[in-house]
């Protein structure tokens, strides 16, 4: 699965690197006009790069803010956000593109207002230890009809992590197939630096032998 990045939207712009979190808080508080107008001309600009990508051979997109639902919750996402992704989903679903949205941080609540955007996958999911969903939690409020992309949180790719931990994991999350085929088997986020390279052998011949129907 190759996936063409589009970046930021502008509330991703001010969150990660411009103002932080604590920053963009004080701000929509104490200018909510200003931040409003700088982040619909950053969606402007963006918007333009949607078009761009609308009219290339590219099939799948991924877009997103790194989402985590303590950063931005639905009713946060609805006001700065939402619009934003809507347009672009849509202009890239009547191009006949695929989107996907970055989600690696908490996912109770990011699941399902992504979805309700448009998405057709999140991105990046990464459950239980480290996320704070199982992957039934995961399925439970994405729906049957949203793609999940994820599965093995990045502590468990290293060595000093039980391998049959990791092996669990890796089967809890394509248990998921028997709810829904929309999913996809991948790390939750990454495999992070110093990963056991052993690992990712193990989940392949664990997909190929019980990802199947």
């Amino acid at each position: 699965m190759v996936y063409v990045g589009l970046g930021y939207s502008g509330m991703g712009q001010l969150l990660n690197y411009w103002l932080g979190v604590e920053g963009v808080m004080y701000a929509v508080a104490d200018w909510p006009e200003t931040v409003h107008e700088v982040v619909d001309r950053i969606n402007a600009n963006t918007l333009d790069c949607v078009d761009m990508l609308a009219r290339s051979p590219v099939e799948f997109v991924v877009m997103g803010d790194n989402f985590s639902s303590d950063v931005q919750p639905p009713r946060f996402f609805d006001t700065w956000s939402r619009p934003f992704y809507e347009e672009a989903i849509r202009r890239l679903h009547a191009a006949g593109k695929f989107v996907a949205v970055h989600i690696d941080g908490k996912l109770r609540g990011a699941l399902g207002m992504i979805r309700d955007a448009g998405a057709d996958c999140a991105d990046a999911v990464t459950p239980a230890p480290m996320g704070d969903l199982t992957p039934t939690q995961c399925r439970d409020e994405a729906g049957p009809d949203f793609i999940l992309s994820g599965g093995v949180p990045p502590n468990l790719w290293l060595a000093n992590v039980d391998v049959e931990t990791f092996k669990k994991s890796v089967l809890d999350w394509l248990a998921l197939k028997n709810r829904s085929p929309r999913l996809i088997a991948n790390a939750g986020d990454q495999v992070p630096p110093g990963a056991d390279e052993d690992r990712i052998r193990i989940m392949r011949d664990l997909v190929e032998a019980h990802g199947r129907y």
